[in-house]
């Protein structure tokens, strides 16, 4: 049995009422309807951003390839231009020579038109795509404003909250350097196996941690074991203080 006076029981009753408000305000911060809005205005600005970058980039490759077929074309076009001129100059006369620039200037016209067809296909696809741009950033904007609003309502709710937290945080720790570490101990090992409750009050017959009540004999030594040291509930498991 660990021990404990009387007055460290009760003060231990004190640190178990402090660490229930604790936990309660805690809960009642993360479920304050700021933040439900936040959180889910957050989630819907986070896939918003994945959206807008991914199009970005892809709006980027896009014009990158829009940019080397007119390169490409314009090379084409200008080898093009000085075949012709190479075949209209007068200055081959070789039927065999002239065969062969026939065909490599009809190779670049295909490969000119080709061409173009790809480019039309990507300006479309890039005029798609800027619009799509053009949306998701003027949707970006409006969630980074609406989370930055908020996040100002959901700090401005959590004020009260927050001193409440303070406030009893500075106390928890008063009332823990009142006790013994051994107790201290027990108590926040206890604790974590009990859901967050491992003191109750008895009162009159009942725990108040499981509210069953003791039997005749169980109370005979509960009043025994308070008198040194720290007494639990036979049902439940948690300790027992009398008031």
């Amino acid at each position: 049995m660990i021990a404990a006076t009387p007055a460290e029981q009760r003060r231990l009753l004190d640190l178990q009422r402090v660490d229930t408000d604790i936990r309660k305000l805690g809960h009642k911060r993360a479920n304050l309807p700021e933040q439900k809005a936040l959180d889910d205005n957050a989630d819907t600005l986070g896939r918003v951003s994945s959206e807008y970058a991914t199009s970005r980039d892809q709006l980027e490759r896009l014009r990158l390839q829009q940019k080397r077929h007119e390169q490409e074309i314009a090379t084409v076009d200008s080898r093009r231009k000085s075949e012709e001129g190479r075949m209209y100059g007068g200055l081959i006369r070789s039927e065999k020579e002239l065969e062969a620039l026939r065909g490599e200037l009809g190779s670049l016209r295909g490969r000119k038109s080709e061409l173009e067809d790809s480019l039309l296909e990507i300006m479309e696809q890039t005029e798609e795509l800027e619009s799509l741009v053009a949306t998701l950033q003027e949707r970006h904007s409006e969630l980074t404003g609406q989370v930055d609003a908020l996040t100002q309502a959901r700090d401005h709710a959590a004020t009260d909250i927050d001193a409440g937290l303070a406030s009893r945080k500075t106390e928890r720790a008063t009332i823990a350097g009142d006790l013994p570490v051994e107790v201290i101990e027990y108590y926040e090992e206890l604790r974590a196996r009990k859901a967050g409750v491992a003191v109750a009050e008895l009162q009159g017959r009942t725990c108040a941690g499981c509210r069953l009540e003791l039997t005749a004999i169980e109370m005979e030594q509960v009043r025994e074991d308070v008198a040194d040291g720290l007494a639990r509930c036979e049902q439940c498991g948690r300790i027992l203080v009398l008031i």
